[in-house]
């Protein structure tokens, strides 16, 4: 059984943030991660790759406000080509957390966490104990009790889509919603 002063669960930036920080105060850490790419939401699927694509639908959107202004052409935008820049820039991802990890002395535990009592975690059939314990696994979407559901995806499966719909329509109006529609309207081609 390994024993730690702190056991983390997830590897997200919540995760990666206490794991650093709590490793520079000299204590022993772990981090369980059940995916099979360490790094989190943000950086893979949410705040870091949406740059990709509010980056260049910024662009398009104020070049096109100051088309007849002093600029000839506001430029098209291309969704799949914005992707494959999004898919290069994850890609390392994984990798450089487990690097960064290992540098820092932090060992990454895969599998998940299943609490057997209030000191130890079973991770794929590994005991693990801890002093402490920091839950940063982050969130799932809801499934809407709506009829259709078949046909709703979430923002990570938007950010993948390889070719944009002919039209679409976003469920909530909140600002995660908002941005991808602004997306999905300046990167039709």
């Amino acid at each position: 059984m390994d024993a730690y002063d702190v056991a983390i669960v997830g590897s997200g930036t919540g995760g990666q943030t206490a794991a650093f920080d709590l490793n520079e105060k000299g204590l022993r850490v772990a981090v369980v991660e059940k995916s099979d790419r360490p790094g989190g939401t943000c950086a893979l699927a949410g705040c870091q790759p949406k740059k990709w694509f509010y980056e260049a639908t910024e662009t398009i959107a104020r070049s096109r406000h100051l088309e007849g202004k002093g600029i000839v052409f506001a430029p098209d935008g291309n969704w799949a080509r914005v992707l494959e820049q999004k898919r290069q820039f994850t890609s390392s991802i994984p990798e450089g957390t487990i690097q960064n990890f290992q540098k820092a002395g932090i060992d990454l535990v895969a599998g998940a966490a299943v609490f057997l009592d209030d000191k130890t975690l079973s991770v794929g059939g590994k005991r693990i104990q801890a002093k402490f314990f920091v839950l940063a696994t982050g969130a799932k979407p809801m499934k809407l009790p709506i009829e259709g559901m078949e046909h709703v995806i979430t923002s990570d499966d938007f950010l993948e889509l390889s070719e944009l719909p002919p039209s679409i329509l976003f469920i909530g109006g909140g600002f995660i919603s908002f941005e991808f529609a602004h997306f999905a309207a300046r990167l039709k081609i």
